[in-house]
């Protein structure tokens, strides 16, 4: 077991140094001796170790070269806001979540229309239920709980095609 209190005191300041002239700077040079002797505490090596100083050191050089790669790989930057304000807002626009909200309207009372099999049908479909499953609790055949949901599909789709049809402009409506 290592006494890493004792370890610290012989080598922490050597090994800074020694991460300062392979060009970190001091308060990187101190987390990556802190990180050393973590790694050492928390990884006991497999074998015995004979030198204790040249282990110590190796860890140190393993980090900071870990570290330099990620540096390359991720640099920092010195103003975090710009790069932040940079990044794309994934949340939609108020005018997206106007256009959905309308969009289930549209699709709640196109559902109202159904007959009420259909309508279950699909409603327990959406809840995850198998064809095998809606079909045993509506007592109806498989292939007409598939054949009731492709139907309500069809609908649905027709009125929201539909709906936003009557919202295209005319030069759009003529591509389609």
């Amino acid at each position: 077991m290592w006494d890493i209190q004792s370890l610290f005191k012989r080598h922490g300041k050597d090994i800074e140094r020694f991460l300062r002239r392979r060009g970190a700077s001091s308060d990187m040079a101190e987390d990556i001796t802190q990180e050393t002797f973590l790694r050492v505490l928390t990884a006991a090596p497999a074998l015995p170790i004979g030198n204790d100083r040249a282990y110590l050191f190796g860890v140190a050089r393993n980090l900071s070269v870990d570290i330099a790669r990620r540096q390359r790989l991720f640099p920092t930057v010195a103003d975090a806001e710009t790069v932040l304000a940079a990044l794309p807002d994934e949340a939609p626009s108020a005018e997206r979540v106007a256009i959905s909200r309308q969009e289930l309207a549209i699709l709640q009372a196109a559902l109202d229309d159904v007959p009420q099999i259909p309508r279950e049908v699909f409603l327990l479909r959406v809840e995850g239920h198998t064809f095998a499953t809606i079909g045993e609790k509506l007592d109806i055949p498989l292939q007409t709980a598939f054949s009731q949901m492709v139907k309500v599909m069809m609908h649905l789709k027709s009125r929201l095609d539909q709906a936003r049809g009557d919202e295209l402009p005319v030069s759009e409506k003529r591509r389609r």
